[in-house]
């Protein structure tokens, strides 16, 4: 289920909600509101997933620079800039390795 067919979901439920609510069946409305917490949990688990494949794109991505630039600095090793590019792409790749092993420990 993705997430526009979680909110129509969702409103659905509202409305039979009400209903349940305009006739006084409690036991229909409890049923009703932990579908709507399930709901809201899948939406939540559907944005972490988004998050945590977003971070391994950007490392890919990073890897993929420091590839090019290392293979720069083979043949120009004394380049200030792409030595400054080197590191700075390492530092942040540092810092996505930490976001992805947080984002690993935090997942439900």
């Amino acid at each position: 289920m993705n997430i526009s067919e979680t909110q129509l979901s969702v409103n659905d439920y509202l409305d039979l909600y009400l209903y349940a609510e305009s006739i006084n069946d409690q036991l229909w409305k409890q049923e009703i509101v932990e579908k709507l917490q399930n709901s809201r949990n899948e939406i939540r688990k559907e944005i972490q997933s988004f998050g945590f494949k977003h971070l391994l794109e950007k490392y890919k991505h990073i890897n993929e620079e420091i590839r090019i630039i290392y293979q720069q600095l083979q043949i120009h090793s004394s380049n200030e800039y792409l030595l400054e590019e080197f590191w700075r792409l390492k530092q942040q790749r540092v810092l996505l390795g930490l976001q992805i092993q947080s984002a690993k420990h935090h997942s439900p």
